[in-house]
């Protein structure tokens, strides 16, 4: 039988846009299991994969062939949280979170503000809605990336924007604004009649978060995931805090279940688990600190981010320290931002999955490798 020759209809105009680019889903790059991860800034730390594992195996299995059921874990991360339940959205990770304000308040021609770099899918939805991007662009510096609070608070009282993006912890750049800047922000956006989304992806890592504020201004939307700091990357599961007002509007837009069953009861039994993410925290942290000090100590420069990843510039180093590290290590080895030009980024793990990472720059900088 002849196939029929009949074609798609146009898709809307932004998702039809050649410059709306997705990466081919058919293929990839798997990573080498005899490597240590330190590229996409999951949890490392074996402790915490050894409690998630053992929660894992604790689930009943009917949950592999039932469908969602959200309402306990609403009411569990809400006390957990300090908020009520009517305050949150289940999502699939904090990218799931903005794309939920995005589907639900951006119309095409609205503008949005976000950093640049940053999330890569702040960029992405803002073409996928159709809204017109006004960048927040750091600056390079001798203290590695910089965005004065007072070139944001003036790009939004020019712009007038519907939505201002900006992650505290910012990705890649490590940045944060304090919560004194936060406010003022907060607050400029309010009077321009914007929604701000702040994203704490790296919570608690960097140890402040705002999701007290949520009823304080109406305008504010707030997005955490379970990824870094609980080590469930895997899971895909994160969430929106916000006023109730907001929440309703952001669960008009929720698919039908929000999240999977497997991933609602991990989450329900890790919650009871909160003392050790805290402490997987803390080791990640002194792991970061420890690696920072080791390159100090070799005269490299280092940026000390917020978030649960560093950077370091071997500089004149950099090739043969790349070239001893292939078989050992995954990381970002270069960025073509100029904020970050020159520096190598790896995800945080603990001091002693660290050491030897460490000992292969050492005698690649003293010149003693092989």
């Amino acid at each position: 039988m002849d196939k029929h020759h009949y074609i798609a209809p146009k898709a809307r105009g932004p998702v039809a846009d050649p410059k709306l680019f997705r990466p081919d889903w058919t293929t990839g790059t798997p990573r080498d299991p005899a490597l240590l991860w330190l590229d996409k800034n999951e949890n490392t730390d074996p402790e915490m994969a050894k409690l998630a594992n053992r929660v894992l195996s604790e689930i009943d299995q009917t949950a592999i062939g039932t469908y969602p059921e959200c309402a306990p874990l609403y009411h569990k991360l809400g006390a957990y949280l300090g908020i009520g339940a009517d305050h949150l959205l289940l999502t699939a990770g904090s990218d799931g979170a903005i794309r939920s304000v995005f589907e639900a308040f951006i119309d095409p021609g609205d503008v949005v503000i976000h950093p640049v770099p940053t999330f890569a899918m702040y960029a992405v939805y803002s073409a996928m809605y159709g809204a017109k991007v006004i960048p927040l662009e750091y600056h390079p510096s001798d203290q590695g990336p910089s965005l004065p609070v007072e070139e944001v608070l003036e790009m939004i009282a020019r712009s007038r924007p519907k939505l201002v993006c900006l992650p505290n912890p910012d990705s890649p750049t490590g940045t944060v604004f304090v919560p004194d800047q936060l406010r003022r922000i907060i607050e400029a956006a309010g009077e321009a009649g914007a929604l701000i989304l702040i994203d704490e992806a790296y919570y608690p890592f960097y140890a402040h978060t705002i999701i007290p504020w949520v009823d304080e201004y109406q305008n504010l939307v707030v997005t955490q995931t379970f990824a870094k700091a609980w080590g469930l990357s895997g899971l895909r599961i994160g969430f929106a805090a916000s006023c109730p007002q907001v929440a309703r509007l952001l669960h008009k837009v929720r698919p039908m279940y929000e999240v999977n069953t497997v991933a609602l009861a991990i989450m329900e039994k890790m919650l009871e688990h909160s003392d050790a993410m805290t402490a997987s925290v803390k080791r990640l942290n002194a792991g970061k600190e420890f690696f920072l000090d080791a390159m100090q100590g070799l005269g490299l420069k280092v940026l000390k981010s917020h978030g649960n990843f560093l950077h370091v510039a071997f500089g004149a180093h950099a090739s043969a320290v790349h070239e001893h590290l292939k078989n050992k290590v995954l990381y970002r080895l270069d960025f073509k931002e100029p904020c970050l030009k020159g520096f190598s980024r790896f995800s945080a793990t603990t001091p002693e999955r660290f050491n030897p990472l460490i000992e292969c720059i050492r005698q690649t900088i003293n010149g003693k490798q092989e």
